[in-house]
């Protein structure tokens, strides 16, 4: 069942106040998901590289463009990996923090 919604979200080059070049996150695509739980195996093997894969969505291969980064119930996450599931849906795995250094 399809009862969550998260943001897909890209890297956007920007300008700050002083005209440095900095890079933002932007979440501009909205869709449904289904929350999965990660698998015992699947945390081991990721925090045997360090790794902390906080929870898995379920999306539509459709909505799905290779972006980084997730926004679910108000919190960030990088995606750790992806996961083709059947013909139409795929899971992303993902981390809690959208900087390389957050855990």
């Amino acid at each position: 069942m399809w009862d969550n919604i998260c943001f897909l979200g890209i890297e956007k080059e920007t300008e700050n106040d002083i005209g440095d070049s900095v890079i933002d996150i932007v979440y501009n695509k909205e869709i449904f998901c289904k929350e999965k739980s990660v698998k015992a195996s699947q945390f081991y093997q990721a925090q045997a590289l360090g790794l902390k894969p906080e929870i898995i969505l379920e999306i539509m291969i459709a909505d799905y463009n290779k972006e980084k980064y997730v926004k679910f119930e108000d919190e960030e996450f990088k995606v750790l990996r992806t996961y083709k599931t059947s013909s139409e849906k795929i899971e992303l795995t993902l981390v809690r923090g959208i900087n390389d250094g957050d855990s």
